[in-house]
């Protein structure tokens, strides 16, 4: 119990509130003001989908996380491109939307101390380039948005 009160209490609140007002405008606009019960699966889903890696993280105890590498975020991109497109589970969506965008955050975060996301690269042979890093950050907030815009859809 201590570990989960611990787990819900690390996160910044701003972090937290962020993501959930992204999750929350996007249902308002799914859902044009007018929310279901879809919604409130959605809005459920969209809350785990903030603690979920916290939780995986606890859990498994590996050190460097593998659950914040590129080679993570590449893969958890496709998963969570077919559970938006295609799985019909609005749980599902809201956890991978707010979950990606969590991801998301964590890389600014580093961003913004480090000036550089090379933790984020330790599985790989070598971190690419200091440029090359802001590039796949960007396809990484577009491929956000294409996701965002999908599910609004």
């Amino acid at each position: 119990m201590d570990k989960l009160k611990q787990i819900l209490i690390s996160k910044p609140r701003w972090i937290v509130l962020l993501i959930f007002a992204y999750i929350l405008v996007l249902g308002l606009l799914k859902w044009k003001f007018t929310p279901t019960l879809s919604t409130v699966y959605y809005l459920v889903g969209g809350l785990f989908g903030i603690y979920f890696m916290d939780f995986a993280d606890a859990i498994f105890a590996i050190k460097p996380s593998p659950f914040q590498s590129i080679i993570f975020m590449v893969l958890f991109g496709v998963v969570s491109f077919f559970v938006v497109t295609s799985s019909g589970s609005m749980f599902a969506s809201g956890l991978v939307l707010s979950l990606y965008f969590s991801l998301l955050l964590a890389q600014a975060d580093e961003w913004q101390e480090y000036k550089h996301l090379n933790r984020w690269y330790t599985l790989v042979r070598t971190p690419p380039s200091i440029r090359a890093q802001r590039w796949i950050v960007l396809g990484t907030v577009l491929f956000l948005v294409l996701e965002t815009v999908i599910f609004i859809s």
